[in-house]
């Protein structure tokens, strides 16, 4: 029974989505807002992740440090720029600076446990 009411109220929901003229806008806007949030919070929690590592990834090294602030770069940009990728070759090329970056990211995990 509960579940036939969550989907009675999902159903109005999309009705009025519909129905309304403006709704599309107000529904993109609430995207927006959700989408927003949800960075913040992942800003949010690898800055206090860097802040309790902060000795670790300094104990790496420069190279091992430039190899992993690059990685994390390349993952963000990679996935920034996913939707561009709309091509068998693009999504190849998607796949492959993943890769790439997941590699990078490997390599400095490794350096980080033989200290």
């Amino acid at each position: 029974m509960k579940d036939v009411r969550n989907f009675g109220i999902l159903a109005v929901i999309a009705l009025a989505i519909v129905a309304i003229p403006t709704a599309g806008r107000i529904a993109d806007l609430v995207n927006a807002l959700l989408s927003l949030i949800l960075a913040g919070l992942i800003a949010f929690f690898v800055a206090r992740l860097y802040r309790e590592r902060r000795i670790d990834v300094y104990g790496l090294g420069e190279l091992d440090r430039g190899i992993l602030y690059a990685s994390l770069a390349g993952i963000v940009v990679v996935l920034a720029g996913a939707q561009n990728f709309d091509t068998t070759a693009g999504a190849l090329v998607l796949l492959a600076l993943l890769a790439a970056c997941g590699a990078g990211l490997i390599r400095v995990y490794q350096a980080w446990r033989s200290y």
